[in-house]
């Protein structure tokens, strides 16, 4: 065990004189099975409530020293003290640098290893092995958050400091989604800072904004479609007319698995889906789509034999890459003289207003889709159409562009 005894430091106060006491071993909690208040401890004993037996899971050190009363509820770490001979190996520390007159409570306060800085360093290095993620964190960091607190304390950081970062990036002019995006990511930090005894708990956080209603005005009819494909290399075509036909996301064509049809039973299963990473992930929402094969689908999924784990991969044998993809629709979209959209828009709206124009009811249209809420499907609404029948299939008959990939 530690001395107990109280010791008496330098008299002269320019060399940090003044009274101070040995210090004790306390403890804010109170024993959960009685409501009492637990004892204190010179650090000879644990800390033990007399009737239930029970021990607290949080301590502070609590001395007097140069006339005032110092409160250390950290170690020089900036770790929270959760163990008695954790508080009273720390006591120990504390005493020692008494007796020799170097005592300094602003050890226990400022460490550099709890700035915010280094805080965010370590939990970005956590994503390092994760090169797509780790990017944008880094991104965000650095244009976003590390700006406004780089120089905090962990433990100094309020709501209000929160509440005064949120109205700055808010003035940037960023889209929500991307506010949001800035706004779950310091969350998820902080909360991890917590898990780590760094903070005590995560300071409320401002509300997050409304979510934006989807750019559903961005969609291509069929002709338009027909049009683009046509300027598309021919090598390209079946996993854009794929994306097309099935209103699949750009990222789950990509990361379509030959595995996941089944010609026997005439269907391919919608369930995985590229993440931002570059590694194979399910799809969003966990929700799985089967697509039931048509003439025109079955085109697409025969079109380029080959051995790989992929349906679609590129003329060079590899999967294809986002950035890829929307660069030929884009120079396509211009070539055909078609106003140039998001890529996911045009297959992923497009297909939701063909639905709609082909006599889908809103509740065939969003379970066909896979949309988990029956108010995204609403917004297609607005713009309804004509007659039909076939969800994977074209009614044009002006086929020719898109026959090219069809045996």
């Amino acid at each position: 065990m530690i001395d107990p005894t109280p010791h008496i430091c330098h008299s002269d106060p320019q060399k940090g004189g003044g009274f101070c006491m040995a210090g004790i071993i306390k403890t804010r909690q109170v024993c959960p099975g009685c409501g009492d208040k637990y004892p204190s401890s010179k650090g000879d004993s644990p800390i033990i409530c007399s009737s239930c037996k029970t021990q607290p899971t949080k301590f502070l050190i609590q001395l007097y020293w140069q006339k005032r009363t110092i409160t250390v509820s950290h170690d020089r770490d900036g770790q929270t003290v959760h163990h008695f001979q954790k508080a009273s190996n720390l006591l120990g520390s504390i005493r020692t640098d008494l007796q020799a007159g170097i005592f300094d409570p602003e050890i226990y306060k400022k460490q550099s290893s709890t700035t915010f800085k280094a805080a965010w360093d370590r939990f970005l290095r956590d994503y390092e092995g994760r090169p797509g993620t780790y990017a944008k964190i880094e991104g965000i960091g650095r244009n976003h958050i590390l700006p406004f607190f780089a120089d905090y304390q962990m433990r100094d950081i309020r709501a209000y400091h929160l509440k005064d970062w949120w109205v700055e990036v808010k003035a940037k002019g960023l889209a929500p989604k991307y506010l949001n995006d800035l706004h779950q990511w310091l969350k998820s930090f902080l909360k991890q800072a917590m898990a780590l005894d760094i903070i005590e708990k995560v300071p409320n956080f401002p509300d997050t904004l409304s979510a934006p209603e989807p750019d559903v005005d961005q969609w291509l009819t069929e002709e338009e479609q027909l049009s683009v494909l046509g300027y598309l290399p021919a090598y390209d075509l079946p996993i854009y007319d794929f994306m097309f036909l099935t209103g699949s996301r750009v990222n789950e064509a990509t990361g379509l698995q030959r595995k996941d049809t089944d010609w026997s039973k005439h269907l391919t299963v919608i369930r995985h889906t590229i993440k931002r990473d570059g590694s194979l992930g399910i799809v969003k929402g966990k929700k799985r789509r089967v697509i039931q094969h048509s003439e025109d689908v079955v085109g697409c999924l025969k079109a380029n034999p080959h051995v790989n784990q992929y349906q679609f991969i590129n003329r060079w044998g590899r999967r294809y890459s986002d950035d890829y993809l929307r660069d030929r629709f884009r120079e396509a979209c211009e070539a055909a003289e078609v106003t140039p959209i998001k890529l996911k828009n045009a297959t992923r709206h497009s297909f939701g207003m063909g639905l709609l124009k082909k006599g889908y009811d809103i509740w065939q249209v969003s379970k066909i889709m896979g949309h988990s809420d029956i108010k995204m499907t609403e917004h297609y609404v607005k713009m309804v159409g004509d007659s039909g029948r076939s969800p994977y299939g074209r009614s044009s008959t002006n086929l020719e562009h898109t026959t090219s990939h069809k045996n």
